[in-house]
């Protein structure tokens, strides 16, 4: 196999992970979820539809995710990352403007990890779109 394809591969499986275990928690245990993920509670008033809601959607993209790497199929994994960039970007840019507040290492904490969320998958849509370039001839 391709490394730029294992490499894809690897990152949908990492970012698929991650984003089971807080979906699934959101979902099952929505009050648990707001009470003791850190900095959630620091949030507006618990909802438990909005949590649990948002739990869903969640796995709706921690099942796209794994498809995509299951498949590597270049238009299903670019189709994963669209979607996932938008969530984990819009997400970031959320936290960056509601961090007033967050304690210092609260708002690193959170910062970098959603950042580093979304640079990761950022570097795996332009890797997938390289992958679906080079597999069409480069012809769109």
């Amino acid at each position: 196999m391709n490394p730029l394809k294992k490499w894809v591969r690897a990152g949908l499986l990492l970012l698929a992970a991650l984003q089971t275990v807080v979906s699934v928690w959101q979902y099952v245990l929505p009050r648990s979820f707001y009470d003791d993920f850190p900095t959630v509670s620091l949030d507006p008033p618990y909802n438990e539809h909005l949590v649990s809601d948002v739990g869903g959607l969640g796995l709706a993209l921690t099942a796209m995710l794994f498809f995509a790497a299951w498949v590597l199929e270049s238009r299903v994994v670019l189709s994963a990352l669209i979607g996932y960039v938008i969530y984990a970007g819009t997400h970031f840019l959320f936290h960056l403007r509601h961090f007033d507040h967050f304690s210092l290492r609260d708002a690193v904490g959170v910062g970098t990890g959603l950042g580093l969320e979304w640079a990761l998958a950022l570097v795996l849509l332009y890797a997938g779109w390289r992958l679906h370039r080079a597999g069409s001839g480069g012809a769109r």
